[in-house]
């Protein structure tokens, strides 16, 4: 059994026997996987590490195990879920990713909830198992949207999404190769208030604490408001371990297409903390705000400052972002079509993005063990 699937397996046995919920702790009863690749910590809270390497992550978002066996949604949720295999893992390495990011619902992991689904949680683990055993990092995000086709309860973490990550946490707590992002986009207004603001620290500080209470040392992290796209204003989280990074999802809309818009939601905040992409990509619905040139400008700026992507749309019918043919991936292109155009797509300046990433994460050196919590 591989490092990855026997930290799943114990998970689950953790999960089963603890009990954690609210006022509660459980000790690991494993400790992180050794001989596992892509595990990922943060050096002083602020730079990203895969096996104790500077890194920029990338990789592709999917929402192919969003929904649980025989829950019916719309024709798109309902298509990647049937098609979800190993052409996803496949899918990454040929766009030169290392990251899978999988959508979970919270409707179905909340024991609360009237759609709670107790078989639902073993789809998530040989979801997160195929992916780890093909050398991926996965990236967890709950997600309360429309594709679940259940009536949201929340916009911001409250008690549903606590009681999901209470059940969900610590199955993979074994595994650093499993990061949480604890909140798919946040709602809240373009510029959120001091009130809008607090909503959305406490709503994740107490996630935040329940998870370290039950011991779970992974990774984690905290989409910005307005739909992850701003935090700008944001109050701080505490989190004793230092391992606390934020999600930004930097969708074109008016007033969000140039570097001083970027600088002002999220690029100034970067400077001092772990930011990462965890979703984006460029529909033709977006090409009335840009098209190619904006689609450069964005991708150099993020290289810039060493801010990695995750790109979504892999999974969608009629993809912007790349087609598959069987085992065959074509990237989308801008390269004589417009920006509307049948086949235009930000897909291969993706990639050619992730080469770059990657030939700059091949040339780092490795820093010691201790320090990046590997000893």
């Amino acid at each position: 059994m591989q490092a990855s699937r026997r930290g799943f397996v114990l998970g689950l046995l953790v999960a089963a026997s603890s009990g954690v919920s609210h006022g509660q702790s459980a000790k690991l009863a494993t400790s992180p996987a050794k001989t596992a690749v892509g595990l990922v910590r943060l050096r002083a809270g602020k730079e990203w590490l895969r096996d104790c390497v500077p890194w920029v992550p990338r990789g592709l978002s999917f929402f192919g195990r969003l929904i649980p066996k025989g829950w019916n949604s719309d024709p798109g949720t309902m298509a990647a879920r049937e098609s979800f295999g190993p052409w996803n893992v496949e899918a990454v390495k040929w766009m030169v990713g290392d990251v899978i990011r999988l959508q979970v619902g919270m409707p179905f992991l909340d024991p609360k909830s009237p759609q709670y689904n107790a078989a639902y949680l073993d789809e998530i683990g040989r979801a997160v198992a195929m992916a780890r055993d093909g050398g991926l990092t996965v990236i967890l995000s709950l997600q309360y949207q429309s594709r679940t086709n259940v009536k949201p309860v929340e916009f911001l973490p409250k008690d549903s999404a606590r009681r999901s990550w209470q059940a969900l946490g610590p199955v993979f707590s074994g595994d650093w190769g499993v990061i949480y992002e604890l909140f798919n986009e946040p709602v809240g207004p373009p510029q959120p208030d001091a009130r809008r603001w607090e909503m959305w620290r406490s709503g994740h500080q107490v996630i935040i604490d329940d998870l370290r209470g039950a011991g779970v040392a992974n990774v984690l992290i905290v989409d910005g408001l307005n739909g992850a796209h701003t935090f700008r204003g944001a109050p701080a989280l505490k989190d004793p371990l230092q391992q606390l990074a934020y999600g930004v999802h930097p969708y074109f809309r008016e007033n969000y297409t140039t570097p001083s818009d970027w600088d002002q939601a999220f690029g100034e905040f970067a400077k001092s903390r772990a930011v990462l992409v965890t979703e984006w990509g460029h529909s033709a619905e977006k090409c009335e705000l840009g098209g190619e040139t904006q689609v450069e400008q964005l991708l150099e700026y993020l290289e810039t400052r060493r801010i990695g992507v995750v790109a979504y749309g892999a999974d969608e019918q009629g993809s912007k972002l790349m087609t598959r043919r069987g085992d065959a991936f074509e990237a989308t292109s801008f390269q004589g079509r417009a920006c509307g155009q049948r086949g235009a797509g930000p897909g291969e300046l993706l990639k050619k993005s992730f080469q770059r990433s990657t030939a700059l994460n091949r040339s780092m050196k490795s820093v010691d063990k201790a320090s990046c919590g590997l000893r």
